[in-house]
């Protein structure tokens, strides 16, 4: 027995008890989404520890009290069961399904986050371990298992995440009690892990590139390769957000599902030069629907358009055909990085354009190509005049030759 402050005993503190969570009482979340033409009201909320959403009405034909009211009637039976405890698994699989991804989703990731990172553990991590009791996986099956995906033709970066998602894993799962230390927390990406070459434009690969682009195909190429902007913020851009010389930056879409940007530094005022911006000028006078909540770029029906379905449609069905098909848009903005400081664009400009943090857009984005490397050497020989003070031939042999 465990003696408290107060002198009033209480029950040892057991495995049992710790590994018990209670089930809590849940509001849910309330979005106005527009879908096409028409707004409606989105309901957000879990169930079985996992992310729901529903479709509550129309925002014309419902106000957003009679919207709370409706996902409240959704969530009444779930809550019926809020304050009871529920006994934390032991088992791999039922610990991610049921606790890891729900605590992550609640208040840490963004809905683009959260789809990307459950792909990944659902489909490497939960075939791999399923079955298998936590406290039983060593660190040594843990590295093997990365080892074996590394053999297995998976990328640096793949790999890599999936090392990041153990330790994650792990680390809760000790938080919890259910293990006694992180197994995971020493692991290591293997060095075999292949990488890929990062690629970038050059100035006569982007000219080329814009000879055979329409107009939309055109202002989309240069908000990415010029402005800096992601594909999810391109296609999210409503005409009320641009200006003569400049575009607010307050959305993006992922996977046709609007939500905020990816960061708060996403959160931007983006410059647009002047050419640039007479481009978008003559697509305001073509456009079909110009209100303020009107997309730039909407598909037929007036919704998101993919990105995946734009680049490979639009873009790379016709640069396959003068070998640029390897672009797409994150070298584009590789390439806004790499160009911007190869003429001289102040870092920090360069960076707060793009809505990157200094450091991610000088050490990921940019890239220094052999032209920039020679001159930044030969302005390093000028400045020691190393040319003036050239050294002695040394020793000549009786022929008269350097020995």
């Amino acid at each position: 027995m465990v003696t408290s402050e107060s002198g009033q005993k209480t029950a040892p503190e057991t495995p049992e008890r710790k590994n018990v969570r209670r089930k809590r009482f849940q509001r849910g979340c309330l979005r106005k989404i527009k879908h096409g033409r028409l707004w409606v009201w989105i309901g957000k909320y879990y169930e079985d520890r996992r992310g729901r959403s529903k479709v509550l009405g129309h925002c014309a034909h419902m106000a957003e009290g009679a919207a709370w009211a409706r996902l409240q009637e959704f969530l009444n039976p779930i809550n019926e069961t809020a304050g009871f405890r529920q006994t934390l698994p032991m088992d791999f699989k039922q610990y991610v399904m049921n606790v890891f991804l729900p605590q992550r989703r609640r208040k840490k990731w963004k809905d683009s986050t959260d789809r990307t990172t459950a792909e990944r553990i659902q489909a490497y991590l939960v075939p791999a371990f399923d079955g298998r009791q936590l406290r039983d996986l060593t660190r040594d099956q843990l590295q093997r298992f990365l080892d074996i995906k590394t053999n297995d033709g998976l990328s640096k970066s793949v790999v890599s995440h999936l090392r990041w998602d153990l330790n994650a894993v792990f680390k809760m799962a000790a938080n919890d009690g259910l293990i006694q230390g992180n197994p995971a927390g020493s692991l290591v990406t293997p060095k075999e892990a292949k990488t890929f070459e990062k690629r970038t434009m050059t100035k006569e690969e982007i000219h080329l590139a814009l000879s055979v682009l329409d107009l939309r195909e055109r202002i989309v190429f240069l908000l990415a390769v010029l402005v800096g902007m992601r594909p999810g913020e391109i296609f999210a851009l409503r005409w009320g957000r641009v200006g003569p010389d400049m575009v607010n930056i307050l959305e993006r879409v992922y996977r046709r599902l609007p939500s905020d940007p990816k960061t708060e530094r996403g959160k931007r005022v983006a410059a647009v030069p002047p050419d640039l911006a007479a481009d978008i000028e003559r697509w305001r006078e073509v456009a079909v629907d110009l209100g303020s909540e009107a997309l730039v770029f909407p598909s037929e029906r007036g919704t998101f358009l993919s990105r995946d379905n734009f680049l490979r449609r639009n873009i790379h069905n016709k640069l396959e055909k003068i070998e640029l098909g390897w672009v797409n848009f994150q070298v584009l903005r590789r390439t806004q990085a790499s160009l911007g400081h190869k003429e001289g664009v102040d870092p920090k400009a360069a960076a707060d354009q793009r809505g990157h943090a200094i450091g991610v857009a000088i050490d990921t984005y940019t890239l220094t190509d052999l032209e920039t490397k020679q001159q930044a050497v030969t302005t390093l020989e000028e400045a020691l005049q190393l040319k003036e003070a050239a050294p002695d031939p040394g020793f000549r042999g009786k022929q008269g030759k350097v020995a």
